[in-house]
C-alpha cells in the first residue's frame, strides 16, 4: 500500500467504526446531527487534530497536501461518515486557492496562516439574481477617496457566510466583460463591519449555513485587492477548477456509503428463500451502481494527478469531472435507495443512512458551479477536437497486406491475398494539385518513421518536381507484420507533414479502397500520460497560478486515448477480452461523432447555445465517453497490477464501466448493459467483504458488520 493509501486508511481507523451506534464519527450520529440541523463541532475538532483542514495546502506554506489524489481519498474516509464534515473543515479551499492562484506572496503567507489558525475563510461570488451568469454580477467595488475602495451590494449564499472570520469578494470594478470583476481579501477586521444575512435552511449538509453577505460601502483597503483590478474572475475561474474537483469527493463518499448500506441490507434480506442481492433484480441493480461508482472514482483519481502534472492543460478535465461524478453518483445513490424497498423511507436504520447520502449527495451538483455552467464550459470545447478524431468518422481505410489494395508491378490492379511487406501502389489523383510526397511509416506504424520519400524513388522529401501530378506513386513496404502504411502528404516547400491548424496535430493521407487520397489528423500521444496513470506515485507540487482558461484541444486523457486506442483494443483482444476491445472502439467512435457533430453546430447558429440546447446535451455526452476513456486508459496503464480486486490486467471491471458509460452517453438505460455488469457486482461485493473502500486500489476501513434491523420498530 503506497503511503497515500495508507494515509486514508490511517485516518479511517482514528474515526472507528461507522457502523457502531455510540460512534460519534459514525453513521448514525450522522443522521442524528442532520434531523437536529446541527455543525458537526466534535468531528471538525477531531480532524483539526490531525492537520485534515491542511490537505488541500501546499507544505511550502505550512500546509499537508501530498497530492490531490491523496487529499480525495482522505476526504472520502471522512466524508463517507458524513458528508457536511467537507465545508466544516474545507470550505477555506476556494478562497485559499483564489489568493495562490493570483495573490501575492504576502498574500498567500496570510490566508495559509489563517488555515493553520483555525479560522474560515469564505468565498463570495453568486449573486441572487444572476446565479450561474457571474458576468451579471451587480455587487460593486468603488473607488475611494483615501485611495482604497468601497464595497456595495449582496452575494448569496455563502458557505460559511455566518460564521467566517474572513471573505474573498468577487465584485464589480467595470461596465462589462470578463476584466470587469476585481477580487478582495476581507480580514476579520473588514469583515466586521459586512452584514451578515441569517442562514437559510437547505435540503443537504445540514448544520452549515449558507448566508448572504450584504456591504454597505465596506471599507476596503488598496492592499487587500487580489492580483490588481480585472483579474478578480480569471483568478476565482483558476482556483474553481481544483475546487470542482474537491468536490466529487463529496459525492464519491455518499454513493460509498449508500452502496455499501444497500448492498448489506441486500444481502442480510430474503424474497422466497433468495438473498435480494442474488435476484435477477437486485444483482442488476447493484452492479449498475457499482459500474457507475467505479467510473466516476477512476475519472476523481485521474483528475486529481491531472491537476499536478498539467496544469496548464487540465480546464476540460476540471469541468468533466465534476459532471460526470455529480452525475454517475447521483444514479448510484438512487440506485442504493430503491434495493432498500419501504425501508427506503423509513427516517431510522439504513432508510435514513442513505437519504442523508442523497440529499448530501444532491447538493455537491451546485455547490460550487452549476450544472449550466459546468456543461456550458464543456461544450465550448468540444469543436476543437474534432479535427483529431476526424478519422474515425469516416470509411476505414485499408492497410498493407488489405487484398483492396494495388501492389506494385500490377499496374494499379488488385492481387487477391498480397501479403504485409509488399510495397503499394498509389494510382494517381487527378488535377496539378494532387499531393506528391508519401511517408511510410517504418517504425511500428509511427508518422514519419520512414522520412518523407519522393513517390518511386526513395530520394529524400524537397523533391516534388520530380514527381508528375497524376502519375501512379510507388510507396515502400511498412516493415513488420500487419504494421499499417501511413502516408504523410508535404504541402509546402521543403517537406515535412502538414498540419492540421485546429489542433496543431500533424495531418496524414490514407488510401481506402476506391484509391482517392483522404486527409485526417493523425493522434499523437501526449507528453505525461505515463504519470498520470500511475496511481500512488509521488506528484510535483500544485501550482494554481498555472491553471489555464483556454479552450484549446490540449487534454492529455482525449489526446492519449486518441492516440492508443487501437493499440488498447488489440491488447485487449489478444488477453481474450473481445468484448471490452469492442467497447473501446465504441467509445472512439462515439467521442469522433461528438466532436463532428458539435463542429457542425458550432458552424450554424440555429443550433448554437443561445438557440438550442444541442450542444448542452452533446457536452453531457462527452463527459460519459471522458470518463470511459480514462478508464480504458487507466487499465491499458496498469499491466501488472488488477484494480477493483481483480488479477493483473483483469478487465471484468472495465467491460462493466464502459457498457454503463456508453449505454448513458447514447441514451439508454444502463440496464440494458446487463450482460456485461457481473463484474462489477463482483467486485463490490468482494470489496466489501475485505472492508475496503470501493476504490481502484486497496484502501483499509475500520468497518464491523452492520447492526441487525429491531423488525418492531
Amino acid at each position: 500500500m503506497t503511503a497515500a493509501f495508507a494515509a486514508a486508511a490511517l485516518l479511517d481507523e482514528l474515526l472507528g467504526d461507522p457502523w457502531r451506534k455510540d460512534n460519534v464519527y459514525g453513521f448514525e450520529a450522522g443522521v442524528a446531527r442532520d434531523a437536529r440541523g446541527d455543525f458537526p463541532h466534535a468531528f471538525a475538532a477531531r480532524l483539526d487534530s490531525v492537520d485534515f483542514p491542511l490537505a488541500y495546502l501546499p507544505p511550502s506554506l505550512g500546509g499537508a497536501l501530498r497530492g490531490l489524489d491523496d487529499t480525495l481519498l482522505l476526504v472520502r474516509v471522512a466524508a463517507r461518515r458524513d458528508a457536511a464534515i467537507m465545508p466544516a473543515t474545507l470550505l477555506s479551499c476556494s478562497a485559499v486557492l483564489t489568493v495562490l492562484a493570483a495573490g501575492t506572496p504576502e498574500q498567500a503567507k496570510t490566508v495559509a496562516d489563517w488555515v493553520q489558525e483555525g479560522r474560515t475563510i469564505a468565498f463570495a461570488l453568486s449573486e441572487e439574481h444572476s446565479g450561474s451568469d457571474v458576468l451579471a454580477g451587480e455587487c460593486r467595488l468603488d473607488q475611494a477617496q483615501d485611495g482604497g475602495f468601497r464595497l456595495t451590494g449582496r452575494k448569496w449564499l455563502v458557505g460559511r457566510g455566518a460564521t467566517a472570520d474572513a471573505a474573498v469578494v468577487v465584485a464589480r470594478t467595470a461596465a462589462r466583460g470578463p476584466a470587469a470583476f476585481t477580487a478582495v481579501l476581507l480580514g476579520p477586521s473588514e469583515l466586521s463591519r459586512v452584514r451578515r444575512q441569517p442562514a437559510q435552511p437547505v435540503t443537504g449538509m445540514r448544520g452549515i449555513d449558507f448566508a448572504d453577505l450584504a456591504f454597505d460601502g465596506t471599507p476596503v483597503p488598496q492592499a487587500a485587492v487580489i492580483g490588481g483590478p480585472g483579474g478578480g474572475l480569471a483568478g476565482a475561474m483558476r482556483a474553481q477548477q481544483v475546487v470542482r474537483l474537491l468536490s466529487t469527493a463529496a459525492c464519491l463518499a455518499t454513493a460509498d456509503t449508500a452502496l455499501r448500506t444497500a448492498l448489506r441490507f441486500t444481502q442480510s434480506r430474503r424474497i422466497g428463500g433468495v438473498r435480494v442481492a442474488d435476484t435477477a433484480h437486485g444483482s442488476r441493480e447493484l452492479a449498475v451502481a457499482a459500474a457507475q461508482l467505479f467510473a466516476a472514482d477512476l475519472l476523481s483519481l485521474t483528475a486529481a494527478r491531472y491537476a499536478h502534472l498539467s496544469p496548464a492543460t487540465f480546464g476540460l478535465c476540471s469541468s468533466v469531472v465534476k459532471r460526470a461524478a455529480t452525475r454517475l453518483t447521483a444514479s448510484t445513490v438512487s440506485r442504493s435507495r430503491s434495493l432498500l424497498g419501504a425501508r427506503g423511507v423509513l427516517a431510522h436504520g439504513p432508510g435514513a443512512v442513505v437519504d442523508k447520502a442523497q440529499r448530501d449527495n444532491a447538493i455537491v451538483e451546485s455547490i460550487d458551479t452549476s450544472p449550466f455552467g459546468v456543461l456550458r464550459a464543456v461544450s465550448l470545447q468540444l469543436p476543437g477536437y474534432a479535427p483529431t478524431f476526424a478519422h474515425w468518422t469516416r470509411p476505414a481505410v485499408q492497410t498493407v497486406g488489405a487484398p483492396e489494395l494495388p501492389t506494385a508491378g500490377s499496374a494499379g490492379s488488385a492481387r487477391p491475398g498480397s501479403g504485409s511487406g509488399a510495397d503499394v501502389v498509389v494510382p494517381g489523383a487527378a488535377g496539378s494539385g494532387s499531393p506528391a510526397l508519401f511517408a511510410a511509416g517504418r517504425s511500428g506504424g509511427a508518422v514519419g518513421g520512414g522520412g518523407l520519400l519522393a513517390a518511386g524513388s526513395g530520394s529524400a522529401a524537397g523533391a516534388e518536381s520530380s514527381v508528375r501530378p497524376g502519375a501512379d506513386a510507388v510507396v515502400p513496404a511498412a516493415d513488420g507484420l500487419g504494421s499499417p502504411v501511413q502516408f504523410g502528404v508535404s504541402a509546402r516547400p521543403g517537406g515535412g507533414l502538414p498540419v492540421a491548424a485546429e489542433s496543431g496535430t500533424p495531418i496524414r493521407w490514407e488510401v481506402p479502397a476506391g484509391g482517392e487520397l483522404a486527409h485526417v489528423a493523425v493522434p499523437v500521444a501526449p507528453a505525461g500520460l505515463d504519470a498520470l496513470f500511475a496511481f500512488g506515485e509521488p506528484l510535483p507540487g500544485l501550482e494554481p497560478g498555472a491553471l489555464d482558461l483556454s479552450v484549446r484541444p490540449k487534454d492529455l486523457v482525449l489526446l492519449g486515448f486518441a492516440a492508443h486506442a487501437e493499440e488498447l483494443a488489440r491488447d485487449l483482444t489478444a488477453r481474450g477480452e473481445e468484448r471490452a476491445a469492442g467497447l473501446v472502439r465504441d467509445v472512439r467512435t462515439g467521442l469522433a461523432d461528438t466532436f463532428a457533430t458539435a463542429a457542425e453546430a458550432q458552424r450554424d447558429r440555429s443550433r448554437g447555445l443561445g438557440a438550442s440546447a444541442e450542444l448542452l446535451d452533446l457536452a453531457d455526452r462527452c463527459c460519459l465517453l471522458y470518463a470511459a476513456a480514462a478508464a480504458a486508459l487507466a487499465w491499458h496503464a496498469q499491466p501488472d497490477r488488477g484494480l477493483y480486486g481483480e488479477g493483473p490486467a483483469g478487465a471484468g471491471w472495465l467491460t462493466a464501466v464502459l457498457a454503463v458509460l456508453l449505454a448513458m452517453a447514447e441514451g439508454r438505460d444502463p440496464r440494458q448493459a446487463a450482460s456485461d455488469l457481473p463484474p462489477a457486482a463482483r467486485a463490490v461485493t468482494s470489496l466489501d467483504a475485505a472492508r475496503l473502500l470501493f476504490t481502484a486500489f486497496p484502501v483499509q476501513l475500520s468497518d464491523g458488520p452492520a447492526p441487525e434491523e429491531d423488525e418492531t420498530t
